[in-house]
């Protein structure tokens, strides 16, 4: 919006800002209470305006959603910054207990737990899209699964929580398993490694991203809604395509990158402004586990 004549003259200031976004994101404050604003750039500081009769209203909203505002960083510094190196450190444990397992068992270790495709859909046998996950070629291939994973792993579970975000991740592995499957259902086609998890990973950040923005608007610009979306299939494309050296699953890694997507768009819009309660997170810890613990099960048995 711009104002007809000099702002200082008929307007009232609002607040003073050192970044277009901070400005932007009170503005949003005053359009949810149906009243005009202004925002214009003085050196600079970029200055919110609104009409002279609005102004004790508009600050009295201004400071409340200052104030929640201070309170969501406290309880997201206090809550979840100590879970997110812990339950990454269990992860990493956990990645090479199943390492060192696969190099002790017989080959057969991993044709139990392997991602067959007809076995999977012929036969029913799902648990094979969890224990899948959890099994590699080579060294190479899990190094650099666990180290791109618990990079993407940090950030989901900064935005999700460590119980909620790390089984969101197996979740998004195993489905994504699942869904290669069914695209390779006229074939015979053999899947493992942990990377249609990884994959799942960035997909929940991508879909966080994206559904957070949608949310706000994002100052109604499509650009800001892009963004995301072609920030990830950009890392999905380099990260995720094969190279002259070796083979790589892209299937697999799109199906992962995809049902995260989803979910974390759905997480990120159901959970606005909310907190998640420590007793879910606590549960969604414990089923990550409990999930794997069960398809091995059902994988020996």
């Amino acid at each position: 919006m711009q104002p007809d004549a000099d702002p200082q003259e008929n307007l009232a200031e609002a607040g003073r800002y050192g970044r277009l976004s901070a400005a932007r994101q009170r503005a949003l404050v005053v359009a949810a209470m149906g009243l005009p604003y202004w925002i214009l750039r003085q050196g600079r500081e970029f200055v919110l305006f609104v009409e002279p009769q609005s102004v004790e209203p508009v600050l009295s909203e201004l400071a409340r959603f200052e104030a929640e505002s201070a309170t969501e960083s406290l309880e997201k510094a206090s809550g979840e910054s100590p879970s997110s190196p812990v339950s990454l450190f269990v992860a990493a444990w956990l990645l090479i207990l199943f390492w060192c397992l696969q190099n002790m068992m017989p080959e057969s270790w991993v044709q139990s737990g392997a991602a067959v495709s007809d076995l999977m859909m012929d036969q029913g046998q799902w648990w094979r899209g969890v224990t899948a996950l959890t099994l590699h070629a080579d060294s190479a291939h899990w190094i650099a699964n666990v180290g791109v994973g618990l990079l993407f792993a940090f950030f989901v579970v900064r935005q999700m929580g460590a119980g909620l975000g790390w089984l969101a991740i197996v979740l998004s592995g195993a489905f994504g398993n699942a869904l290669n499957a069914w695209f390779y259902s006229a074939q015979r086609h053999v899947s493992i490694g942990a990377s249609t998890a990884v994959f799942g990973a960035l997909g929940l950040l991508t879909g966080c991203e994206l559904a957070r923005r949608v949310l706000q608007r994002a100052g109604q610009n499509r650009r800001q809604l892009i963004l995301p979306m072609g920030a990830g299939l950009a890392l999905l494309a380099y990260l995720g395509t094969a190279s002259e050296d070796k083979q790589v699953d892209f299937m697999a890694h799109f199906w992962g990158w995809l049902v995260g997507l989803l979910v974390g768009a759905v997480f990120s819009a159901s959970s606005a402004g909310t907190k998640i309660p420590r007793v879910w997170q606590a549960v969604a810890a414990v089923g990550g586990p409990v999930l794997i613990g069960w398809a091995w099960l059902r994988a020996l048995l």
